[in-house]
């Protein structure tokens, strides 16, 4: 950056001095602001490393500890013998606590690309969602709490989006059904997210789901199609998927697409795909069914000649078994 100097009053007007002096304030603060911005990402790159450290050591303290409870449990199989319970007990149910913790901590394995734009960085699993939190937290990336059986709405400009370029609609934490959140049935969630903000602690064990539009050539849902530019934008689609990164919990996801005119939407139901599955349009769309295709006739008539604005609602469910 050019170094600039203090003009001379002595030689000067006060009016070129008064303007070269702001030049200089201005100057200097730009150099303050980059290098504050620098301090910062060195500093959060040194946390997330020494996070995803720290997980690696705790999944390899969880994996002895569980090996030594089933050691422990085949022992006590091989030398105790249970005495038959007697009749009034076998009769009476027995009461389950609701306070009681499962006696494992069950932890996803694995680590994840983040699936925002120019970041490349690779999460642990157990950490996505504080990444997303904390280092996305733009405007656009504000996090939404759902269960089975509510909806979350997204709302966003169609013309926002830019050609072959993953946009992140928003993000949810799925909470599972309200009678587990409640400790009503026994079921276990198999997704625990690590080190979250107090703000946001009470969202540890919900299943992370990033919500990305993209805009991209018509002709590459033709698996026999490379991907080439559009003549025009007519000649472009919308595409809209949902990822996470819990591999033990298959979720759908139920959307509806409207805009001023709520009377006047479309509809469709997909799968949550992996983040770890490529999220090049070009390339799953040929092969993968859980997306959302949507033609640039249906937005253009849905957003009123792209000057309204879109509203998407989520729906998330676990299949039945």
């Amino acid at each position: 950056m050019e170094k600039k100097v203090l003009l001379d009053p002595g030689s000067h007007s006060i009016d070129d001095v008064l303007v070269h002096f702001e030049a200089y304030k201005r100057t200097r603060r730009q150099e303050q602001r980059e290098f504050e911005q620098q301090l910062k990402n060195l500093s959060l790159n040194a946390n997330c490393e020494e996070l995803n450290a720290d997980m690696e050591v705790l999944r390899a303290g969880l994996h002895k500890l569980h090996k030594q409870q089933e050691r422990l449990q085949q022992l006590w199989e091989l030398n105790a013998i249970d005495p038959a319970p007697l009749e009034a007990e076998v009769c009476e149910p027995q009461k389950e606590d609701p306070d009681e913790k499962p006696d494992q901590l069950e932890v996803a394995n694995g680590e994840s690309q983040c699936v925002y734009h120019n970041c490349q960085r690779r999460i642990d699993n157990q950490l996505l969602l504080l990444h997303y939190l904390c280092d996305h937290n733009q405007a656009d990336s504000y996090c939404l709490s759902v269960l089975e059986g509510e909806r979350a709405v997204l709302s966003f400009q169609p013309q926002s989006c830019v050609s072959r370029v993953n946009k992140v609609l928003g993000l949810l934490a799925y909470g599972g059904q309200l009678e587990q959140q409640l400790g009503v049935t026994q079921g276990r969630r198999k997704f625990y997210n690590a080190f979250l903000p107090d703000q946001h602690t009470h969202l540890e064990t919900h299943i992370p789901v990033v919500v990305l539009i993209c805009q991209t050539a018509a002709l590459s849902v033709l698996e026999s199609k490379k991907f080439e530019l559009p003549d025009s934008q007519r000649d472009t689609i919308f595409v809209i998927w949902l990822v996470t990164p819990s591999d033990c919990h298959r979720l759908n996801a139920t959307l509806s697409l409207c805009g001023r005119d709520a009377a006047a939407r479309t509809g469709t139901v997909i799968g949550v795909r992996q983040v770890n599955d490529c999220q090049d349009t070009a390339c799953f769309v040929t092969v993968d069914a859980n997306y959302w295709r949507l033609t640039y006739t249906e937005m253009e008539r849905l957003s009123n000649q792209f000057r309204d604005e879109l509203h998407l609602e989520i729906g998330l469910t676990e299949p039945k078994n």
